[in-house]
């Protein structure tokens, strides 16, 4: 991690594995909307449970980890209900579950929007009943409670400048891109763009296709570029499954030598990809601390023990994060990768 990016985040990762800094680091990093009707401390005396629910994208080995770190925080709370919703990549079926959830008196809802705007109706619905709601890694356009996620614009312009000086400095890239309309494909793709530009202005963006997250899609578009591109020296996949089809394909071809590979996220496969001298570079983020700072936040919210409406506007947690290279992989320990 550069410096300038350790300075602004002022966020030291091994630190955050005490469940009990991560409740008072949740709080001090970040401002929460007034809201009205949470009375967790008063249903926990009681003996009724607090509800609280997950939905998430689509089923993936990101959300799966944040519903782990979550856990291992509300596992600890007496009185908590929680529950994992798929949202199927699909925006009617979140609106839907969105609407359950508040009908059956869910008081906290972790969300990870499929669309920013299509979700935003039901999270004011969700304030208007006094239910807290967290977003995880896209936010949505309606205000709420606190919005926690990774470093996708200034991971991404590292990315770039270990990517360039791992390249000399020249070449030409493709970068295997997400689907339009989601913010952190933005942030991701101009993050990377700006990086170049700024650090390594003598490589070349010869190819910016979308491959839908997906490995398989990956492998697909990269064979097409790579027929159109066979003196490409370099890919960037916005995430780890599409920057792994590329490995895939170069391998294939043979011609894995020649090209430097990044990914983004930093899934175990990901860095096992690394450690065999496959797979470039990710940035990885330990998405476990991810789940646990929002887990944190929520329990502070949902048990009383601080008031929504001592806090004026939207919290924004950044999480810190690595970019992981042959050279440093391994101090990533096995209880941190997802």
């Amino acid at each position: 991690m550069s410096d300038d990016v350790k300075a602004k985040e002022g966020i030291d990762r091994r630190a955050l594995f005490s469940a009990a800094a991560v409740g008072a680091g949740a709080l001090a990093m970040g401002t929460l909307p007034e809201m009205t009707g949470i009375k967790g401390a008063a249903h926990a005396a009681s003996g009724d449970g607090i509800k609280m629910a997950f939905i998430q994208f689509v089923a993936h080995t990101v959300p799966a980890a944040w519903s782990k770190g979550i856990e291992d925080v509300l596992g600890n709370q007496p009185g908590i209900e929680y529950q994992l919703l798929d949202g199927q990549a699909k925006a009617e079926v979140q609106v839907s579950q969105m609407d359950t959830l508040i009908n059956n008196g869910t008081k906290v809802i972790f969300l990870q929007p499929v669309d920013s705007v299509a979700l935003a109706p039901s999270i004011s619905r969700a304030k208007r009943e006094g239910i807290s709601v967290i977003t995880l890694n896209i936010d949505a356009t309606e205000p709420h409670a606190a919005h926690v996620e990774m470093s996708h614009y200034l991971g991404a312009k590292d990315i770039a400048k270990a990517m360039g000086d791992k390249m000399g400095g020249k070449g030409k890239v493709a970068i295997l891109n997400a689907p339009p309309g989601i913010i952190i494909r933005d942030q991701r793709e101009q993050g990377f763009i700006d990086g170049l530009a700024e650090h390594h202005p003598n490589i070349k963006v010869v190819a910016n296709q979308v491959a839908d997250w997906s490995r398989k899609k990956a492998q697909d578009v990269f064979t097409t570029i790579l027929a159109s591109n066979p003196d490409i020296t370099g890919v960037y996949g916005v995430n780890d499954s599409m920057a792994l089809g590329a490995v895939d394909v170069a391998k294939q071809k043979r011609v894995l030598e020649q090209l430097t590979i990044f990914g983004n996220d930093g899934e175990k496969d990901a860095l096992a990809s690394i450690e065999a001298g496959e797979l470039t570079g990710t940035q990885y983020t330990d998405v476990y601390q991810q789940g646990r700072l929002a887990a944190a936040a929520a329990t502070v919210i949902a048990t009383g023990m601080v008031s929504a409406r001592d806090f004026a506007s939207q919290g924004h947690l950044l999480m810190p994060y690595t970019i992981a290279m042959a050279e440093n992989v391994g101090e990533i320990t096995p209880e941190q990768r997802w």
